[in-house]
């Protein structure tokens, strides 16, 4: 095989404006023949870090060391990233709940359709999420198909969950393809730190799947599974005060203990408080030591430490 990396403008579809919707893909091939490893940032708008640490990794992959190929879509909605939205805007639709698309649907149906066919023939894929404009989020997705990957990437917290429907990783898992996602940094706190975990991850997961030369690091010592994972979420909106924000992430708390406090903006009143859920709970997803909410925004996210077992 002949070394290369190739870029496409892979076309979706025509605005009403007339412009032509298109997704970049850099196809990385290595010198010799196998697997093919797909990558996806960008899925939702509002976690630019996924985009970031795909197109740091086109720039850190050099096709001549690869064995197999790898293709890598850095942004895989446009307008939504453009918009650092979490949908997109012209349909108000959420890409990673529309898949498998429709070629004859709406813009992100039609986005969702030629992502599959992307993602049509590959061994792998890697989808990278984060925790959005305020939170940071630090787990990642753990499948019987891709647990290797997982395990490699160096979270310390793997998640056993079962893929939301219509999401990316769920049609690629009925189309045998092992996957993976990275949930990982977000809200602008530790841009730096995250990034280069995310690049390092990955570089480690290729090593592990032998598509990259090189002895993979082993994965942390205590990196432990989880069976149930929750989300935080106020019912009411205000200002959240959080007791174990972003630096608290991947702490073990006792069930009970106040985690935020929501109050009211102007009167300074104690509106609610989110309290631990489990005996014990894992820190999963924080925010800064003060953020606004809406009712219903994600606060927090714990696991269940009862159900950690050893990931090794």
């Amino acid at each position: 095989m002949t070394t290369a990396h190739t870029v496409e403008q892979v076309p979706v579809t025509t605005l009403a404006n007339g412009h032509r919707l298109e997704l970049t893909v850099h196809t990385l091939r290595g010198a010799s023949e196998g697997p093919r490893m797909v990558m996806f940032g960008g899925v939702h708008g509002d976690e630019p870090m996924g985009a970031e640490t795909v197109r740091r990794l086109v720039a850190a992959i050099d096709p001549a060391a690869v064995r197999g190929t790898v293709v890598l879509v850095p942004v895989a909605n446009p307008y939504a990233l453009a918009a650092l939205n979490r949908n997109t805007p012209l349909d108000g639709m959420n890409l990673n709940r529309t898949f498998p698309g429709d070629r004859g649907g709406s813009v992100t149906e039609q986005l969702a359709a030629v992502l599959c066919e992307i993602l049509t023939g590959a061994d792998y894929f890697i989808d990278y999420h984060s925790g959005g404009n305020l939170a940071s989020v630090d787990y990642a997705y753990i499948h019987d198909e891709g647990a290797e990957m997982s395990k490699a990437y160096g979270c310390r917290v793997l998640y056993a969950g079962t893929p939301y429907p219509g999401s990316a990783t769920g049609w690629a898992l009925t189309h045998g393809i092992a996957c993976m996602v990275s949930e990982l940094g977000g809200g602008g706190q530790r841009i730096d730190e995250y990034l280069a975990r995310g690049l390092d991850g990955t570089l480690n997961v290729l090593r592990t799947l032998k598509m990259l030369p090189g002895e993979p690091v082993a994965p942390p010592a205590d990196q432990v599974i989880v069976g149930t994972l929750s989300t935080l979420r106020p019912t009411v909106g205000g200002t959240m005060l959080c007791e174990y924000g972003v630096d608290r992430i991947g702490e073990r708390v006792a069930k009970g203990t106040v985690l935020a406090r929501i109050v009211h903006p102007a009167t300074s009143e104690e509106l609610e408080v989110l309290t631990a859920p489990y005996e014990p709970s894992i820190l999963v997803l924080g925010r800064e030591s003060m953020t606004s909410v809406a009712p219903g925004d994600y606060g927090l996210m714990v696991a269940d430490g009862s159900t950690a077992t050893p990931a090794a």
